[in-house]
């Protein structure tokens, strides 16, 4: 059975983290470092990392308390 991404919103100690693709190097950020509560305070900090780092071109946020499974990939538009 697969979870949909609203449904790991509501998980109670779910941890979501953050896996950059660089173009042309890595990125040095505290908010790649940091764990988020929800899925959406993933996508909120995934949207400040590509601001402030022009050579980030994708996120792929995974869930890190259920062995580091994939949620959703954001991309640079």
């Amino acid at each position: 059975m697969t979870r949909s991404v609203s449904s790991l919103n509501g998980i109670a100690g779910a941890m979501f983290k953050l896996i950059p693709t660089v173009r042309g190097g890595a990125v040095n950020s505290s908010i790649v470092f940091d764990r988020y509560d929800t899925v959406e305070a993933a996508r909120e900090a995934i949207k400040a990392l590509i601001h402030e780092n022009q050579r980030v071109t994708r996120v792929m946020i995974v869930d890190d308390s259920n062995g580091s499974k994939f949620v959703e990939w954001i991309e640079r538009s």
